[in-house]
């Protein structure tokens, strides 16, 4: 994956970076609050036709597809570690 793409479109066991955010000011906050920015590097475990499962550091979230679908990935040259 080279371009920027929704999370709920990502395969799994993927390092990502987070490129931007289309969702409304209350959701962004909201995301921002989960540590999850533009910029930030997580690694995308789970996709389950959408709803998606991230690790943020040492932090595991899920996301619905409605949410996941919002947030743009595009992969990450860090290593998975």
């Amino acid at each position: 994956m080279h371009d920027h793409q929704p999370l709920s479109e990502a395969p799994e066991h993927t390092p990502l970076t987070i490129t931007a955010i289309t969702a409304d000011n209350k959701t962004q906050c909201r995301l921002m609050g989960l540590g999850l920015g533009v910029g930030k590097e997580i690694v995308l475990l789970r996709n389950r036709r959408g709803d998606v499962v991230l690790r943020n550091g040492n932090c595991r979230v899920s996301l619905g597809k409605s949410i996941a679908s919002k947030i743009l990935a595009c992969s990450s040259s860090w290593n998975r570690g």
